[in-house]
């Protein structure tokens, strides 16, 4: 990909992490291949010398080269994302500058992006040690693959942005497969989990239900919500005894048009057909009121009368007592729920044994701030290196990143060994 960097000024938004969950393990090496030789890097920062080791993991040195460039290409992939976004809804301005923000806990967006890095370098370097416990090992293709990868990636980009990412070819080869490896860790280290799931926690109830919702809408002075009067109260709760009669006055109950029916009474209610686990504990986003009355129902039957919950009127219908679609995706998901805890239980208890040791004096070369910012270009931007060549100055003494973080598509792909 062709990396560009931007130092113009712009919109920012704190950056959140996207798990891009369940990726083929098959595919990753082919997913980051692709992603490296898509484009070119261009980016303004000081040149620095990635073949001096930035932290080590047990016996392992970790290049200066290698945390650089994933540290830019998360940049790069964050920005790219945001500008997406940005596009999607209309927003003017650049995803660009929004390194410099601060979050809660006192640190720049920049700062956390760095931890995020460092994290997930100890991780990779962690799995990668415990690999022949599970005999993971890297193909020959998987291996030629990766070269091809990398070789491809060096000759995307301009020497000089290379320069600045510090990164080699072999870096680059040593990023994939640590994250091939990562991607083939899962499914071994997850064989253990018991995928017996009791109809308790996998049987699922379909419904369809109206709401008329009781929340007040007016705020006081003070900003906080004025509750409904009770006959404010009551009004609501006509409206939904009219959906109510005009469902029961339907010549077929279980199939009748329940959201058309609502709109007839008032075009701003909707109906909605949610499920819930049949029994076991009550799933927190459907009213209990509503659960209740649809277990006392039998398939295709309406509730005699409107349900009062916690927070609006309901007209509700039972679809379905066990819902077989429902159910087998609930019971996948349990099954999914059980092999991340274990995966992320062993993984961290894995790093708490071999906590990695960064060189603070030389992961502090490396910063992120809105004026040192990289971003994908597409191949026929305008964008030229030369350009970012005049900023390093300026660039360099305007951050103050000590921390470390996650490439997207590191996240990517250590969501697809999940």
């Amino acid at each position: 990909m062709l990396l560009v960097n931007k130092c113009t000024p712009g919109v920012h938004k704190r950056v959140t992490e996207e798990n891009m969950r369940k990726l083929n393990k098959t595919a990753a090496c082919g997913i980051l291949a692709a992603a490296l030789a898509a484009g070119t890097l261009s980016g303004c920062s000081k040149t620095i010398d990635g073949t001096k080791t930035v932290a080590t993991v047990g016996d392992e040195k970790v290049t200066l080269g290698l945390a650089s460039y994933m540290v830019r290409d998360q940049q790069a992939q964050t920005v790219s994302y945001y500008n997406m976004l940005m596009s999607q809804y209309g927003v003017s301005g650049s995803a660009s500058n929004v390194w410099d923000q601060k979050g809660d806990d006192g640190k720049t967006v920049g700062e956390s992006s760095k931890d995020g890095v460092m994290k997930t370098i100890n991780q990779l370097y962690v799995l990668k040690a415990h690999a022949a416990d599970y005999d993971v090992t890297i193909t020959e293709d998987e291996e030629k693959a990766i070269k091809e990868a990398a070789a491809e990636f060096i000759k995307d980009n301009d020497e000089k942005i290379l320069k600045k990412l510090a990164v080699s070819e072999d870096d680059i080869v040593t990023y994939l497969e640590l994250v091939t490896i990562r991607s083939k860790m899962h499914d071994p280290m997850t064989a253990d989990v018991d995928t017996e799931v009791s109809a308790n926690e996998k049987d699922q109830t379909r419904v369809t239900i109206v709401k008329v919702s009781t929340e007040g809408t007016e705020k006081d002075d003070d900003g906080n919500t004025i509750d409904l009067t009770d006959e404010e109260k009551a009004q609501k709760k006509d409206l939904a005894q009219q959906v109510l009669d005009k469902v029961k006055a339907s010549d077929d109950v279980a199939n009748a048009d329940m959201d058309a029916l609502a709109k007839e009474v008032d075009d701003s209610l909707s109906a909605t057909a949610p499920a819930f686990t049949t029994a076991g504990d009550t799933d927190d986003t459907l009213d209990e009121a509503v659960q209740g009355a649809a277990l006392e129902l039998k398939d295709g039957e309406v509730a005699d009368k409107v349900i009062e919950g916690d927070d609006g009127y309901y007209v509700v219908r039972l679809d379905k007592m066990l819902d077989e679609d429902a159910t087998e995706n609930k019971e996948k998901t349990v099954i999914s729920e059980r092999k991340s805890d274990l995966y992320d239980s062993t993984l961290e208890d894995w790093v708490k044994e071999e906590k990695i040791k960064v060189k603070d004096e030389v992961w502090d070369q490396i910063k992120v701030t809105d004026s040192v910012s990289f971003v994908y270009k597409s191949a026929d931007s305008s964008d030229d290196t030369e350009s970012s060549d005049t900023q390093d100055s300026t660039e360099d003494t305007s951050s103050q990143d000590n921390s470390e973080d996650t490439t997207t598509e590191d996240s990517a792909a250590e969501d697809s060994a999940e």
